[in-house]
């Protein structure tokens, strides 16, 4: 998909007040800023002359806030098209009287996109812009040169993508011990054994090995590797129609427990492979109880205590849980697409585990569990007043009763409407 520069948007040129002074003491410290942030974007083939610390380096802020985007907010959508979206957003907005609903911008790359898609982009600008206090002052500042936004945006889409290799370079060393530690059944132990060294080669992972393979499997076909892991990898490995995995296939390292078709979601995220991940990448791996690394280690700051997460998130997870796949997989080198099955869509589907019902006992119920496995704290939130209400209430109550008729009444009107559609 296509996009203008996100300076090309009349938002990003805010009005100058009628008393301002560009020659205040203010003004002329900003002036500098943004011209010291412009010549190192100009020159980023040789941005060694500008590293150090925040204040040396004027291009850090904006580094420090893309490799938390990448692992924490969203790291697919495109920052140039995000802020192209958002800064229109914001324009229309600002033109339209109050109390009036913001109209559909008329912007070639907005209407190109589905609603749903309008959202995620908005969502990622406004996150992304709030980890950076200058920068709605930034992108005024390059108004008059797109260009250096734009160079601006590389850097940051460079510095994502270097997040997520400096996450893989991390799982390449402690990877294997997590499986070992957490992920095997004990009839695996001792074929692991003689094989650990030989999986540091990325390449005989995945359906090319039973014990990734039981990983990877989707869990409903759980079963059926159990019977035949052998002939089951062959035929994915082979790409047999009647075997192809998809990203909407939930694999095994995802459950804790066997598959339940009437409930699908029992025991899922609750797999310990995904969640020590997770602890390894952001609370650090002396944070997870591996061989050779004491949990009282020090060092630097960890990527939560960097950023203040003190719980995890949908993205956090979704993040996590991309990563454990990639990592038990076969790939070599990072790419979206594994076969059939997309890295990609495999992010946004474990994020939509929670969000199409975040107040379900599910959703609820896992954040509490990953909040207490990675961050070791409480439920976020009591039970709310009509549970509370419905436990003190008396069994044979007016109270429950009136509960148990309106449910009644719900199941009734969904069975006629039912009725009348077919």
């Amino acid at each position: 998909m296509s996009s203008l520069p996100p300076s090309s948007s009349p938002t990003h040129r805010t009005p100058t007040p009628a008393n301002s002074n560009s020659d205040s003491p203010s003004s002329q410290a900003n002036k500098r800023a943004f011209g010291a942030l412009s010549d190192a974007l100009e020159f980023e083939a040789v941005r060694k002359k500008h590293r150090g610390d925040m204040g040396q380096d004027p291009t850090a802020p904006f580094r420090h806030a893309a490799r938390w985007v990448g692992r924490a907010i969203d790291p697919f959508v495109r920052l140039q098209d995000a802020f192209h979206v958002g800064g229109v957003y914001d324009w229309v907005e600002a033109e339209t009287d109050e109390g009036r609903e913001v109209p559909l911008p008329n912007d070639e790359v907005i209407m190109s996109m589905t609603e749903k898609d309008r959202l995620l982009h908005r969502k990622v600008y406004q996150r992304t812009k709030s980890l950076v206090p200058s920068f709605s002052e930034t992108l005024d500042a390059f108004a008059d040169t797109p260009h250096t936004s734009m160079k601006l945006f590389s850097m940051m889409t460079s510095a994502i993508g270097q997040s997520r290799s400096d996450d893989i370079g991390t799982l390449k060393t402690h990877g294997l011990d997590i499986i070992e530690m957490f992920g095997l059944k004990d009839h695996e132990k001792a074929d692991w054994a003689v094989k650990k060294i030989s999986y540091k080669v990325k390449a005989i992972r995945g359906f090319n090995d039973i014990i990734f393979g039981r990983l990877l499997c989707p869990h409903k076909l759980s079963k059926v590797f159990e019977e035949d892991p052998n002939g089951l990898c062959k035929k994915i490995t082979e790409g047999c129609a009647d075997t192809v995995i998809l990203a909407s296939d939930l694999p095994a390292f995802l459950y804790d427990g066997d598959y339940n078709p009437d409930a699908i979601d029992e025991g899922l995220l609750r797999g310990q492979v995904s969640v020590q991940i997770y602890k390894c990448i952001f609370t650090s791996p002396s944070s997870v109880a591996l061989v050779g690394i004491g949990s009282n280690t020090k060092g630097r700051s960890s990527h939560a205590q960097l950023h203040g997460l003190t719980r995890v998130t949908p993205h956090t997870i979704a993040y996590a849980c991309m990563l454990t796949r990639f990592f038990c997989g076969s790939m070599v080198a990072w790419c979206e697409h594994d076969g059939t099955f997309s890295l990609r869509d495999f992010y946004y589907y474990i994020i939509a585990l929670f969000e199409m019902d975040p107040d379900s006992d599910w959703t609820v119920g896992t954040l509490d569990w990953w909040d207490k496995q990675v961050f070791s704290v409480g439920p976020r939130r009591l039970e709310n007043s009509l549970m509370q209400a419905e436990k003190s209430a008396d069994a044979n109550s007016d109270f429950n009763a009136l509960i148990a008729q309106r449910n009644a009444r719900r199941v009734d009107t969904s069975s006629a409407t039912s009725s009348e559609s077919s």
